[in-house]
């Protein structure tokens, strides 16, 4: 007499079914770390989270960030800017919170930072290992 599956067993059949889509996104469940560079911008990501550096900005968030599905993640931190042209330095920064979005795809970082009461988010293209040379605000 055959006996049908029971309902855990019927969970873990669907889940080895799709096993396999998961694997071959690459990306689930990847921890990010590392130090990534390009158009200007340097970000260094470790197991606490990351740090940028551009020209005029800097921004921090936490971690440790490990990628979905679709190799992204969305994390949010603080992102400070700094006006152009000479400045006092006792100046502050423009401190805001900010949203950090994070989309992997052939070797290359697309990094979108999109400050409170902005607009429009600024999109920096990183790859990883690359150095980066950061000239400050002129």
């Amino acid at each position: 007499m055959k006996r049908s599956p029971t309902g855990l067993q019927r969970a873990l059949q669907g889940v080895m079914l799709m096993a396999p889509l998961a694997v071959s996104a690459g990306h689930l469940g990847a921890v990010v770390e590392g130090q990534w560079g390009g158009d200007q911008m340097r970000l260094v990501i470790g197991p606490q989270g990351g740090r940028l550096a551009t020209g005029c900005a800097d921004g921090s968030f936490g971690g440790p960030l490990t990628l979905g599905a679709d190799g992204s993640f969305r994390v949010d931190g603080v992102f400070d800017q700094h006006a152009p042209g000479p400045q006092s330095g006792d100046e502050p920064a423009r401190h805001a919170t900010a949203h950090f979005t994070v989309a992997l795809r052939d070797g290359l970082m697309t990094l979108s930072v999109l400050p409170d009461g902005a607009s429009q988010a600024q999109v920096f293209t990183l790859r990883k290992g690359q150095a980066v040379k950061i000239i400050r605000c002129l």
